[in-house]
């Protein structure tokens, strides 16, 4: 049963009863629904995630004193479509490219359909390594665009960037919120933590051009932010230099890889 409410929110976007009833019975939290005038996402109100991990991660962070590893907890249900709608808002206000919020309720929200993910082109065969490049420094750029204008994202791996036809790169997934946790060059830093780590895999064997645009995103960049992310940086440095690497895998690949494209900061900000 539709309300009376949600009708209104919905009424000029050629969505049928039907196709919004469907969207709200199925048992995905994400549901795209097609219509003859546009494409739009229809996100609900899901379980927050386990806190063990969370207690884990802090406990790491606090070892190590690194905030930036310090996990930003994600509350789920209801409070979860709130901070989205009020990130979304937010960040739209700044001119920060995210998806326009069409309508929303306490348990659920309806965003436009923007553009194409970006992590599955970097993924297809199809895709040669330069447009992996092209496409890795379009992000990086849209990235440094936010942190210029004192601002920050939420989970900023590459899974949560669209591109749109217009070849900009668009943000989705704003759930939780680093601010809660951190000040705003920590969740800036680890902007850049998240986005390299979830990249370095399409780049084990193109580390210098990697290097060089990570090299270069920091120029300019707020010095708050690169003090914060030198020092994180000089605490993993030992995961560098762990002996029997070759057996460690691919996942200990892109984080050394990513490491080791933040080492020299202290040069590529002058």
């Amino acid at each position: 049963m539709i309300s009376k409410d949600m009708k209104n929110a919905i009424q000029h976007l050629s969505i049928s009863d039907a196709q919004w009833s469907n969207a709200f019975e199925t048992d995905q939290s994400v549901v795209k629904i097609e219509t003859s005038t546009g494409n739009y996402w229809l996100k609900k109100a899901a379980p927050a995630r386990g806190i063990f991990r969370y207690h884990a991660l802090n406990l790491f962070s606090k070892a190590l004193r690194l905030p930036l590893l310090k996990a930003v907890p994600q509350p789920g249900g209801e409070a979860a479509i709130l901070n989205e709608t009020i990130r979304l808002t937010s960040l739209a206000e700044n001119n920060i490219n995210v998806p326009k919020l069409l309508a929303h309720g306490k348990d659920w929200l309806l965003i436009e359909d923007v553009g194409d993910s970006i992590v599955k082109q970097l993924k297809a065969k199809a895709t040669t390594q330069q447009q992996r490049q092209h496409l890795f420094s379009l992000c990086l750029e849209a990235i440094k665009g936010v942190h210029l204008n004192d601002q920050y994202l939420s989970q900023c791996f590459v899974r949560n960037m669209l591109i749109n036809q217009d070849e900009e790169v668009v943000f989705i997934d704003f759930e939780d919120d680093p601010r809660t946790v951190m000040s705003v060059p920590e969740a800036q830093a680890r902007d850049l933590l998240l986005f390299i780590n979830s990249t370095a895999r399409f780049f084990i064997n193109d580390q210098s051009f990697f290097k060089q645009q990570v090299q270069r995103f920091l120029k300019d960049h707020d010095k708050t932010m690169i003090d914060t992310l030198e020092h994180t940086v000089k605490k993993m440095r030992w995961l560098t230099k762990v002996p029997f690497q070759q057996w460690l895998g691919h996942d200990y690949q892109k984080l050394k890889l990513g490491i080791l494209a933040l080492q020299g900061i202290e040069t590529a900000v002058l």
